[in-house]
């Protein structure tokens, strides 16, 4: 898989890891609540959200098929992983920065899949591309997604730490929602998205 072979698409690109305590499950809920606009709507088939982990250790194959089942995730949203090399390759050209660290806090949490304690956290920087269908950077979102009005699956808001429950309920004024990305989608598409 390469973004080469979504030319022709208007993609919607993010990065996340399925462990995300803070801010994922939220960018998640939004693109989720995007997807049912760009499924009502009848653009789907021309749009494509993707979220592309930070994780390549821990989000494997099997657990990106579960995160999307807990968000509801339809054909024209893509989970993606690699080897640490692609991934990092990919995150250095976009320009987002993570860092993996130890797992603060005690007792450690746990992981909503597995049911085993974490070790580590992968922390990043939170960013929303917009590439047109020729595949250019044509818009940037950054910072805390609001997610009011696209409910958080519950196992994800169960998961959430202190800090992601006060990103949930207080985003903050400049934080990003679902519509502000279909704002950018019907002017980058010519088509009416809400």
């Amino acid at each position: 898989m390469t973004l080469a072979a979504l030319r022709g698409k208007t993609v919607v690109l993010t990065d996340f890891l399925t462990l995300c305590q803070e801010i994922c499950p939220l960018t998640s809920a939004n693109l989720a609540a995007v997807q049912k606009s760009l499924t009502s709507g009848g653009v789907e088939k021309n749009i494509v959200l993707v979220e592309v982990t930070v994780d390549p250790v821990r989000d494997t194959p099997q657990r990106l098929a579960a995160y999307r089942k807990i968000v509801g995730a339809g054909p024209n949203w893509l989970l993606l992983t690699a080897d640490a090399d692609t991934i990092a390759s990919l995150w250095k050209w976009f320009g987002v920065a993570y860092q993996t660290s130890a797992e603060a806090g005690s007792p450690a949490p746990t992981d909503w899949w597995t049911g085993q304690p974490l070790t580590f956290d992968v922390g990043h920087n939170d960013a929303v591309f917009f590439l047109d269908s020729k595949g250019v950077e044509r818009y940037l979102l950054t910072g805390t997604p609001n997610a009011d009005g696209a409910p958080v699956a519950k196992p994800l808001v169960g998961f959430l730490n202190d800090e992601g429950r006060t990103n949930l309920a207080s985003p903050g004024v400049n934080a990003w929602t679902a519509t502000d990305v279909e704002r950018t989608l019907s002017w980058l598409t010519g088509s009416e998205i809400s």
